[in-house]
């Protein structure tokens, strides 16, 4: 699992981490944005940018409960900055707060930072110049997977995050884990490299603290100050701002300073590294760079009431009482014990050493034929086609064909081209469905008909744009639907225009726009009308043989009851006469 990772779940499309990505480390696959571990330089911006906060830092906060849990012996290195993250009313809250929660010892990073100061100012005395400071592991990251041709500027020594841990195992014993406590995500990559193998257990970050102390109940602004332990420290504090280091090595931070600059924020910093590979001459000796404007006080994973300015006024305050009140105020730093040499020159000791390597994801380049077929995909055909809006997130349409070559990236990302398309489609089944359409605007002009409608109401859409409803149909309906903002549906006969119509008419939500449709139901309506009047001539019929039936029926009853009755005459006769025979 990398350092960093997306929530899929909760990516909503919208590009602003790709955005918001100096180097482009982000590959979108089905809409949702995933971090492109070999290109990223845990920079953090797409964390702080993020309006659905899918970023996810890794969570290393599980392993250091379970360090402490094993009764093992750990030490916490915490990064000056958290003077500028955590309201206290005295800082040394913080290291009873650490201590409640189950660390040996609690110290402070700036005394690394002081020792790398030192081998800065000796790297530089060493005339080796121009050199870039190695203290960010962003930068450092920066320089081995996008520029590794710069690395022979990068001065070859550790972090004030190693030679802490590395101090703290000389004073405490190897067996003793370190946790280090900062606001910034590249430091858990960093401890992560195989030639630290064993210095750092683990890195947390600021937010993941202030979610430990708060689940673990406790208030470190309520709590007794304590001492942090191990060495004194006092400009190391500085180390967080920008020309921090310059400051705790004794040399100038002067902004017009010659043979010395400071530069912050990703896009200054890669101008710096390009000026240095193409050869000009800078004037520069000592360069300190760090990724995030303004210092390590704006890392991506800092938490506290204050922003900017304000975070970089507390530090110093803190730093210059400190120092006034300190026993033992920390001088030149070219008189720190462990940068002298057998011969009492200056040197920077081996621990205090790292190495830097190649890592640059080695990519195969297009050609124009490959990238004209891309960008023809997406309705680029000529360079007059290609807007380099950057609302995909790359700075020009070519740039996100290469992304789209490497896999990183989809044609869809390309938003003029999804509107037209959109737009394109909205139009072909308006244009083609059979149902009437008209758009009118809150003042009832008629803004849009589709080709049904002109054939409904026998009109030109042309003739007709822009002028009142009034003109072309009772506007009854559409008053209704605008004063109500509700549907009105029923139908409605339209006789000068030969037409009955089932009509749906509304307004969009947030839309100051009326729209009809129209279904024409004439021939249906007809229809029924000719059938009411089959029925009609139906029954009628009928009636007239049910009637005329039953006369026939009277008839015949009447003639069978006149032959009964002379019938029965006769045969009584007949009978007399039989039986008045046989009497005789």
């Amino acid at each position: 699992m990398g350092v960093l990772t997306t929530v899929e779940a909760e990516c909503k499309d919208c590009y602003k981490c790709v955005r918001a990505c100096p180097v482009k480390a982000i590959k979108i696959n089905t809409g949702h944005a995933q971090i492109w571990d070999e290109r990223c330089i845990l920079d953090g911006h797409c964390i702080s940018v993020c309006p659905q906060h899918a970023k996810r830092v890794r969570d290393d906060l599980t392993g250091v409960k379970a360090l402490l849990a094993k009764g093992e012996v750990v030490a916490v290195s915490i990064a000056p900055s958290y003077v500028a993250a955590f309201d206290l009313p005295d800082p040394n809250c913080l290291a009873t707060a650490l201590r409640q929660l189950g660390f040996t010892y609690v110290a402070e990073t700036a005394i690394g930072a002081e020792v790398v100061a030192a081998a800065h100012k000796v790297c530089l005395k060493q005339g080796q110049g121009p050199k870039i400071t190695s203290s960010c592991p962003t930068i450092v990251n920066l320089i081995e997977k996008h520029y590794p041709e710069a690395r022979q500027f990068l001065a070859p020594i550790v972090s004030p995050m190693v030679a802490h841990a590395r101090l703290l195992h000389q004073q405490y014993g190897e067996q003793v884990k370190v946790v280090f406590i900062g606001p910034c995500v590249a430091k858990k990559a960093e401890a992560d490299e195989e030639q630290f193998a064993g210095e750092i257990a683990a890195v947390l970050t600021f937010a993941e603290l202030e979610n430990w102390l708060a689940e673990a109940g406790l208030q470190p602004a309520e709590l007794r100050p304590s001492e942090y332990d191990a060495l004194e420290t006092n400009w190391g504090r500085m180390f967080p701002l920008a020309g921090g280091l310059l400051r705790t090595a004794g040399l100038s931070t002067d902004m017009l300073a010659g043979r010395m600059a400071t530069v912050t924020g990703i896009e200054q910093c890669e101008s710096l590294i390009q000026q240095l590979m193409a050869g000009q001459d800078l004037s520069l000796d000592l360069i300190e760079v760090l990724a995030c404007e303004g210092g390590c006080i704006d890392g991506p994973c800092m938490v506290g009431p204050w922003d900017g300015i304000a975070r970089r006024q507390r530090l110093i305050k803190h730093v210059e009482e400190a120092v006034a009140k300190s026993r033992q105020v920390y001088g030149d730093p070219d008189s720190c014990s462990l940068m002298a040499g057998s011969d009492g020159t200056k040197e920077i000791p081996s621990w205090l050493m790292r190495t830097y390597s190649d890592k640059q994801l080695k990519l195969p380049e297009p050609n124009a034929e490959e990238l004209g077929r891309i960008l023809a995909t997406i309705g680029k055909h000529t360079p007059a086609d290609e807007l380099n809006c950057g609302a995909c997130g790359y700075d020009s349409c070519r740039d996100k064909a290469r992304a789209v070559y490497y896999g990183v990236a989809e044609s869809e990302m390309c938003i003029p081209y999804m509107r037209a398309k959109a737009e394109s489609l909205a139009h072909l089944i308006i244009n083609s469905t059979p149902n009437g359409i008209i758009v009118v605007d809150d003042k009832l002009f008629i803004l849009a008909i589709n080709p049904a409608a002109e054939i409904m109401f026998d009109c030109q859409a042309e003739d007709l744009l822009h002028q009142p409803l009034s003109e072309l149909l009772e506007t009854e309906s559409f008053e209704w639907v605008w004063e109500n903002r509700r549907l009105c549906r029923g139908i409605e006969e339209y006789p000068e225009h030969q037409l009955i119509a089932q009509q749906y008419v509304f307004t969009p939500e947030d839309q100051d726009i009326i729209i009809g449709i129209f279904t024409d139901i004439t021939a249906d309506y007809n229809r029924q009308d000719e059938l009411a009047r089959l029925k009609a001539t139906t029954l009628e019929r009928a009636q007239e043989v049910i009637n005329r039936q039953m006369r026939v029926a009277q008839e015949i009853a009447g003639l069978l009851g006149e032959t009964t009755a002379e019938t029965k005459v006769l045969l009584t006769q007949l009978m007399q006469l039989m039986q008045d025979g046989e009497d005789t």
